[in-house]
């Protein structure tokens, strides 16, 4: 007999032995048990997420003999002839081949007669987004009234392709991407069937590799087993089967490009590249690292990876800071866009490691462009300085430091008759949260809205770093003298929390005459939280309702004994060409 290969031969062939998904096999059995099942699915997701596999459990649950039931017994004849694929009444098509109208056409004048043998005849129709307008208008109808004994299944990696029309008259089901967990145990009992010995660092591999596709994760598993001539499969063998690079190798090349060693790194590159490294892979497997050192460095670990316990990993991140990683995202995105449109990818390769090598002296690269630049700029600071020394001059408007009181009011919901202690935390509480989300308002927010559209269209303010973090955010809720901002990173978010900027921002508000006195920024994903909490907990008999203490970890504003002395714009933009060093500023 022919080798099967892994994905086909541990296909799941009941809804118990289907690794995920499982809000979608729940709402298909109680359709079963409660005898609901609709004449129409649309099942969409990524690639080797189960799609065509639950189809066709959906059909032996339908026509088993013991049916319909919510679990197919795959022992009589009808189940074992829809897994063999001999059983008519259960027909699949593949909508890449067959995406013409007449394709369509012929299957529907199939539709009117009976199942041969079972009780339904299921239709799944596999890449259906494939299919051409015309053929779409021929099988509205048919989708729309097909007969009690007709049942389709539509698969589809791409939904935003199909017509609403077709859209509308089926029930759709979202296939999520598998979790590493998920497929780590799903290898593991593989392996332990076909009586094959990996390492636990492959296990992970493999399973990363993937990104969340059971059938990728067997179908790489089974080119591993080929490939390796061990008795173990190791993690060597992983990656030069999957062209992945180790991330031992990639924390030795940033080591390099810290250590501004621009030749060793150079070298190192050109190793990976004769190991048979794709240049593209290598490119993108270093900006992932970075994304995970950077979750690493703000405590925001999604997965846990082995290297977060490799003690050169550790040491390498607390070596790069912050902003030099952004540094180098920036570099590495950029060659991987100017890479797609070249022939010559391995020099634009080179060219990013040497940048990241050099990434101080890639700061003053232009000089030039940079003078001719801060000449016109002068030119037009001078034009203002003439044209306001008539004028008595404004000064700058800096908020007042906030009392006593304005402390209590904000760090506390604001309630009657209910002594207000000042919070001696030195980070944002759930607290000062819940003290926004009681006392929302509908109006003040579209206000904000509209006043948040002016200054992101404003050139006005693009020179400040830390309105066009702020402005780049979701306003997520607006009280009456508060909101609260979502950012995507921790650090954006104590950025723009530093009373420096506090001072620079509630200036722009006063200018649109907004009575807005603070603000709380919170990372995307401990929003996320707080929000799931808020709605399951939301009713109209709990308007208020009492939140879990969910760590946020951004810092509380620190006011200064003094005002911020606000600069001279003059300094300010001579300071973005020159260093502490170069420029000697004194005073009249």
């Amino acid at each position: 007999m022919a080798y099967m290969a892994l994905y086909r031969a541990y296909r799941p062939q009941k809804f118990s032995e289907v690794v995920g998904q499982q809000h979608i096999i729940k709402t298909l059995q109680n359709a079963i048990s409660l005898n609901k099942v609709a004449h129409a699915y649309l099942f969409c997701g990524p690639r080797g997420t189960g799609k065509t596999t639950l189809a066709k459990i959906m059909a032996k649950a339908l026509n088993c003999e013991n049916g319909p039931t919510i679990e197919p017994c795959d022992e009589c004849e009808i189940c074992k002839g829809i897994q063999k694929g001999t059983i008519s009444d259960v027909i699949e098509i593949d909508a890449a081949s067959n995406n013409g109208a007449d394709d369509i056409r012929a299957l529907r004048d199939t539709v009117k007669f009976m199942p041969a043998v079972g009780k339904y005849k299921v239709y799944i129709i596999d890449e259906v987004h494939m299919l051409s307008n015309a053929a779409f208008n021929a099988l509205l109808k048919t989708l729309e009234e097909p007969p009690k004994h007709i049942v389709f299944i539509l698969a589809t990696t791409e939904p935003y392709k199909l017509p609403n029309t077709i859209l509308s008259r089926c029930q759709r089901f979202d296939f999520q991407s598998i979790s590493m967990e998920d497929i780590l145990k799903r290898l593991e009992i593989v392996a332990k069937e076909e009586h094959i010995l990996i390492s636990s660092e492959a296990m992970v591999q493999i399973a990363t590799s993937a990104e969340g596709g059971m059938r990728d994760a067997l179908s790489l598993f089974d080119q591993c087993i080929s490939y390796s001539t061990h008795s173990e499969i190791t993690l060597d063998d992983v990656l030069a089967v999957s062209g992945n690079v180790s991330y031992l190798k990639i924390i030795e090349l940033l080591n390099s490009c810290v250590k501004k060693k621009d030749t060793e790194a150079v070298i190192f590159l050109d190793k990976m590249v004769k190991e048979g490294k794709e240049i593209p892979r290598i490119m993108n497997d270093l900006i992932l690292f970075l994304r995970d050192m950077l979750l690493y460095k703000n405590q925001v670990v999604l997965e846990q990876k082995p290297m977060f316990k490799n003690q050169e990993f550790i040491e390498l991140s607390t070596k790069v800071s912050k902003p030099l990683i952004y540094q180098w995202l920036d570099i590495l995105n950029d060659s991987l866009n100017q890479m797609r449109f070249s022939t010559q990818k391995r020099a634009y390769a080179e060219l990013a490691i040497l940048k990241m090598s050099d990434y101080e002296l890639n700061a003053q690269a232009d000089f030039s462009d940079r003078i001719e630049s801060l000449e016109h700029t002068i030119a037009i600071l001078n034009e203002k300085i003439k044209h306001t020394s008539s004028i008595e001059e404004k000064k700058p408007y800096v908020p007042p430091l906030p009392t006593t009181a304005e402390m209590k009011q904000f760090m506390k919901p604001k309630e009657e008759n209910k002594q207000i202690e000042i919070v001696s935390s030195n980070e944002i509480t759930i607290k000062d949260v819940e003290n926004v989300l009681y006392h929302a308002s509908k109006e003040k927010k579209e206000k904000l809205n509209q006043i948040w559209k002016q200054i992101s269209m404003s050139d006005q303010y693009s020179n400040t770093f830390a309105i066009q973090i702020l402005i780049n955010g979701k306003i997520v809720a607006v009280s009456d003298d508060a909101f609260i901002v979502e950012l995507p990173d921790m650090a954006f978010c104590n950025r723009v929390m530093q009373y420096e900027n506090y001072v620079k921002i509630m200036e722009i508000f006063n200018e649109y005459d907004l009575n807005i006195k603070d603000y709380i920024c919170i990372p995307t994903v401990i929003w996320s939280k707080i929000l799931s909490d808020y709605k399951s907990k939301y009713s109209k008999d709990n308007p208020q309702p009492k939140l879990a203490d969910i760590k946020i970890g951004i810092k509380r504003r620190v006011i200064p004994n003094e005002p911020i002395k606000k600069e001279d714009p003059i300094i300010t933009q001579l300071k973005q060409y020159f260093n502490e060093e170069q420029l000697k500023i004194t005073e009249d």
